[in-house]
Parts: C-alpha cells; sequence; structure tokens
C-alpha cells in the first residue's frame, strides 16, 4: 500500500515536472515573441548554384533563379541580405537523362537565433536535361581574316598546335568539325607572333556554342615581309596657281589619300621618282572652296594602283586677298532732326579705312559709303556722338568699314534762337546801333 502511495507520488511530480516545463516553455516562448514577433520576409532573383556532374553535362536550360521566402524573428529576418542565401541544385550523382532535381536553401542566420525558422524556395524544384560528357579532338585552322597592309605579304601561319581536343554534351561536340582561329594582320608589317582565341565551328561555318577547348589562346606566329613587285609613292596634287583669279590666293590643298602603292615590273618601279603628280587642276573662276576627283599620272601602261583606285580626292582651300583702303570725304548726313532746330557738325567731312578682299574694296567709291549721325530725340545742346556708316553695292558691312574721326562734335541750335541771335548782331554792326 505504502509502496503504491509512494509510485503514485512519483508519477504525480514527474507529470507536475513536464507540466511546468511545458508552461515555462510557453511563458519564455510567448515573451521572446512578444518582444521579437515572428516575420516573414521574400527574396526575389536568388541565383540557382548548380554543382556538375563529372561524367554529364546540362544541355537544356532550366530557371536560373528563384524566389525565397524566410520565416523567423522579425530582428533576425530582417537582418537577412541576399548575399546570406544560397540555393543549390546537386547534379553530382545524376546521370543521362530527364531529372526533377529538388532545390535546397541555406540561410546563414544569426547564431543567437534560438526559436524556429523556416526557408524555402519558390519553385522547390527544377527539370534537367542530362546528356554524356564526351570529348573529341578536330583540327585547328588559321584563317587570315585581314591581310598585311598592302605592299606587304605574310607566309602561312605557323603554331605548334595542329588539334584542340573539345569537351561537351555528346550531341553538340558531333557537331564540329574544327577548331578556327580569327587572324587580323591588317596592323602589321613585320614578322610577328599572336595570341589567337580559338572556337569551335559546324559544317556551316556557324560557331557552336556549350562546349569546353582544350586551350583559351594559341600562339600564332607569322612571317610578314614587303612585296618586291609593290612600291609606295608619294602623290601630289598638281595645281595651276597661274590660273588662280585675281584678288585670291591658294590657301591649302589637301589629297586624300597621300600615297599609293603601285604593283608592276620590278625594273620600272626602282627607275621612277619616289612622287607621282595628278593631272593639273585649273583654278579658273575658282574663288571659294571646292573638293574634287583627279586621276594619278602614271609614268608606265605597265604599273597600276593596287586597289584598283587610280584617283585620289583633292580638296583645295581659296581665300580673297584682303586689303585695307582709305575713303576721304565723305560727307555726313543727319536723320532725325526736329523741324525747329538747326545743326552745325564738326568735320562735315569723314575719311573710312575700309578692310575687306581686293576684289571688294578696290571697286568703291566715297558715294558707296554713307556717314549717318541720328539725332532723334536730342535738345538743342553740344553732343559728341558716333556716327552710323553704312555700305551699298558691296559684300562688305560696316564691321568692315572705320571712320576717322570716330566721333563728331555736334551742336543743335533752335531756329528761332539762332535767329534772334543773327538780329541783335545785325542791330549791333548797323551805323548808328549801340
Amino acid at each position: 500500500m505504502i509502496q503504491r502511495l509512494r509510485e503514485s507520488d512519483l508519477a504525480g511530480n514527474a507529470l507536475w515536472l513536464v507540466i511546468s516545463v511545458i508552461l515555462a516553455t510557453g511563458v519564455w516562448y510567448i515573451a521572446v515573441t512578444s518582444a521579437d514577433p515572428i516575420d516573414t520576409r521574400r527574396f526575389s532573383g536568388i541565383p540557382i548554384q548548380f554543382v556538375p556532374s563529372d561524367t554529364t553535362v546540362m544541355t537544356n536550360n532550366p530557371s536560373r533563379f528563384v524566389t525565397v521566402e524566410i520565416q523567423g524573428s522579425q530582428s533576425a529576418v530582417t537582418s537577412r541580405r541576399s548575399e546570406d542565401i544560397v540555393v543549390r541544385a546537386d547534379l553530382t550523382k545524376l546521370g543521362a537523362g530527364t531529372h526533377t532535381v529538388p532545390l535546397e536553401v541555406k540561410v546563414a542566420w544569426p547564431e543567437s537565433i534560438s526559436i524556429r525558422r523556416q526557408e524555402e524556395t519558390q519553385p522547390s524544384q527544377i527539370t534537367v536535361e542530362l546528356e554524356p560528357i564526351e570529348t573529341i579532338s578536330r583540327p585547328l585552322n588559321i584563317v587570315v581574316v585581314e591581310p598585311p597592309p598592302l605592299g606587304f605579304r605574310n607566309d602561312v601561319p605557323e603554331t605548334e598546335i595542329l588539334e584542340m581536343s573539345v569537351s561537351g554534351a555528346a550531341s553538340i561536340v558531333s557537331e564540329i568539325v574544327e577548331i578556327r582561329g580569327d587572324l587580323d594582320l591588317s596592323p602589321h608589317r613585320s614578322p610577328i607572333a599572336l595570341d589567337v582565341r580559338p572556337y569551335a565551328v559546324n559544317a556551316e561555318g556557324d560557331r557552336v556554342s556549350g562546349i569546353e577547348l582544350e586551350a583559351q589562346t594559341v600562339t600564332i606566329v607569322v612571317n610578314i615581309t614587303r612585296r618586291d613587285d609593290v612600291r609606295q609613292f608619294a602623290v601630289r596634287p598638281n595645281v595651276r596657281v597661274d590660273t588662280l583669279p585675281a584678288g585670291y590666293t591658294l590657301a591649302s590643298v589637301s589629297p586624300d589619300p597621300r600615297s599609293l602603292f603601285v604593283g608592276g615590273p620590278l625594273a620600272q618601279l626602282t627607275n621612277i621618282a619616289d612622287t607621282l603628280f595628278t593631272v593639273p587642276i585649273s583654278l579658273e573662276d575658282r574663288q571659294a572652296d571646292f573638293e574634287l576627283s583627279v586621276p594619278v599620272q602614271l609614268p608606265s601602261d605597265d604599273l597600276f594602283v593596287m586597289d584598283g583606285e587610280n584617283s585620289i580626292t583633292v580638296t583645295i582651300e581659296i581665300l580673297p586677298i584682303v586689303t585695307t583702303r582709305q575713303i576721304d570725304n565723305i560727307a555726313v548726313n543727319v536723320i532725325g532732326l526736329d523741324e525747329t532746330y538747326d545743326v552745325v557738325i564738326v568735320p562735315q567731312n569723314v575719311s573710312a579705312y575700309v578692310n575687306g578682299p581686293v576684289s571688294l574694296v578696290d571697286v568703291l567709291t566715297s558715294d558707296d559709303i554713307q556717314v549717318v549721325v541720328d539725332l532723334n530725340g536730342l535738345e538743342p545742346g553740344v553732343y559728341d556722338l558716333p556716327p552710323v556708316v553704312g555700305i551699298s553695292q558691296s559684300e562688305l558691312t560696316e564691321a568692315n568699314v572705320s571712320l576717322l574721326p570716330a566721333e563728331l562734335n555736334v551742336e543743335i541750335i533752335s531756329v528761332e534762337a539762332a535767329e534772334s541771335s543773327e538780329t541783335v548782331m545785325a542791330t549791333a554792326t548797323a551805323p548808328g546801333g549801340g
């Protein structure tokens, strides 16, 4: 009987202990979640890290990004960044075929977090297609896509690598017929060694992607030498300066191109001076800049221009000869004078210095230049006023003219005052006057 009571007391105590722990845990959880409640946050665009297999390769294009939703204490959730989340798709144990691969997500939670946490991806799995990896060897073909400049030739490119292995999905690798490297020799005029990036091509010559080449670059050695049957000549436009119209000067002559590569018999090429001339270029009636295409004269019919174009473009700049001329005795006119006023201007004639092209300045006369003083709104008094100049029947403007003097002494007087003054003076000078 006593034993039963003891066992009953122990069971009761154990039950109360369990209940106490549960209650304490609940109280603690309520206290913690009240101070730091549970929160949920979504992260979009998290990249999937594929762990590849050594024997297969993925040939389809599944989704590369997922959305991850995490749940935990608010402080821990809000402090997480995209960099704290890693999503992996493990392909290491999968063989060839189509597989549904679950996505594994790991979040770098703080060590101090002790309440429930949860993370999941959307989608939670992806479908991949795997093919066996195949490695084959294909010949390496170096293609000169741009030859050396005119006047130079190149030997066959040399490389120590004749074949290159390529790895990838069996269905893709089977399409490859050769490994190709493109060589641009256009900037080079001497022997060179270049690093070329190879690529795989199919029977149609199209590039094949999704494969891995044995080497990322190959070194190509090319011997480049000058051609004996080609020589470079400077080109000079044959401008007839004596045909330039009077009053103009030749400012500049610019040929394009400035040199040509000429081919032909070696004996003739070595006996020609280093400069070729164009056909004569006349400047008759040319009074402004112009451009024209002009043939180049070759000294023999056996010679020819390498690019087939036997003409050059010549740009010629022509400028008028500028001169300065003094024109005197130009009358000064007035405008805007009130009818009840009179005016006295000193001096009444001025000189003009005209600057401009000879062809325009030399034909000017004093009648072609107008000098005017504007008196509009002025009351009687004495003023120093700048005159306004104008040029008629010419392409020149007032900017080409400066006057001497630059200011005129102008006295405006009332007509009544002038007449009164004249009457007083006449009375004073009359016989018997005061």
